[in-house]
């Protein structure tokens, strides 16, 4: 076993959620393609909820003017501002979104695989909607196909996935219009369908992530004809 997969099954033993998360500080080529998907509607003042490691923290220090991120967990917070570390535009709190007085005058928020964990979505969609400049940005992105939620779901702690009317429709209630909803790599749809609803397991086995990574360049090319169909998640962005 390598170093690299060892690192992932130790991650696992501890928390399904930190696998996870573990995984994309060692996916760069997802972790890129994500934020392909999302570079189009990213402003210059940026308020990421639930930033974990920092994975994508990083990438947005790289383009905005200022960026806040949060998260809940204190070990995650110390570990993302490791990953910004010397990135003097980007402040990382430890704080529950849910209940967090947020400043105001952003131009993007952003939740990436983070609505699914909250009960109360509205409420946190309708905060989100208070912090934005008129005209500014939502950007989430979330699970994808109630038939695909099973235990990989249930030991992260996801509350639901969602279907592209009840994304639109979630946006809408919270105030944002013109909402713009696309699934997301289908490609990955067997395999979790497989791991987590057939086979039950909380975590993939770490050779399929490899060899995920490693054949990225097929998969996007799969995802730019399934798009408007199929994924494993959706992107949603609307604006206020």
């Amino acid at each position: 076993m390598s170093q690299a997969n060892s690192e992932l099954e130790e991650a696992a033993a501890a928390t399904p959620q930190a696998f996870w998360l573990e995984q994309l500080e060692q996916g760069s080529s997802y972790t890129r393609w994500v934020f392909d998907e999302m570079r189009p509607y990213l402003g210059r003042a940026i308020l990421e909820v639930g930033c974990g490691h920092g994975t994508y923290t990083k990438y947005l220090a790289e383009r905005a003017e200022r960026v806040v991120a949060l998260d809940i967990d204190e070990s995650f917070v110390a570990a993302a501002r490791r990953a910004t570390q010397g990135a003097k535009n980007v402040q990382v709190r430890c704080a529950d979104a849910t209940t967090e007085a947020f400043d105001t005058g952003f131009d993007t928020a952003i939740m990436l695989d983070v609505l699914e964990h909250i009960e109360q979505q509205q409420e946190m969609l309708k905060k989100l909607h208070a912090v934005l400049k008129p005209g500014g940005s939502v950007i989430v992105k979330v699970p994808a196909f109630s038939w695909l939620f099973g235990a990989m779901d249930r030991a992260v702690g996801h509350h639901r996935r969602y279907t592209r009317a009840s994304l639109s429709s979630a946006l809408c209630d919270a105030g944002f219009v013109a909402p713009k909803v696309w699934y997301f790599n289908a490609a990955s749809i067997p395999g979790w369908w497989l791991n987590g609803v057939v086979l039950g397991r909380e975590t993939p086995p770490s050779g399929q992530l490899s060899m995920f990574e490693r054949v990225l360049p097929i998969v996007r090319a799969v995802d730019r004809v399934a798009k408007p169909f199929v994924g494993l998640s959706m992107f949603g962005v609307a604006s206020r």
